[in-house]
């Protein structure tokens, strides 16, 4: 076990199989970065967001968790089971993305609301 898991170290990913998508050799780190960005963002949102907040700030704990405990790219994957880490990055930033037009276009309200 220990013999494979050296020699899987050794080995360094080349391509992530998908066109577009280039294999980014820090990727760990930078997905820690991402989500503890995310979840002080998130923060900015009201009370009336509570639901849109609380799905976030579950995803992306759970998902902090899993790559601050885990070094091995495989088991942080197979955990997350949502892909490869380079496209873990594509879902967080996008979620990042996401959280201020959530707040400028008050996505919370009804549409209902938002027309009176």
């Amino acid at each position: 076990m220990f013999a494979s898991r050296v020699l899987r170290m050794a080995v360094t990913k080349t391509s992530t199989g998908l066109v577009g998508l280039k294999v980014n050799p820090n990727a760990r780190q930078d997905l820690i970065k991402i989500y503890r960005r995310t979840l002080e963002e998130v923060k900015v949102l009201p009370s009336e967001a509570k639901n849109y907040r609380n799905a976030v700030e579950q995803i992306t704990n759970f998902r902090l968790n899993v790559v601050e405990s885990n070094e091995d790219e495989d088991v942080i994957e197979r955990k997350i089971n949502c892909g490869q880490l380079e496209e873990l990055i594509e879902q967080a930033e996008d979620e990042l993305s996401v959280i201020p037009v959530y707040l400028e276009h008050k996505l919370w309200e009804s549409p209902v609301e938002a027309a009176e």
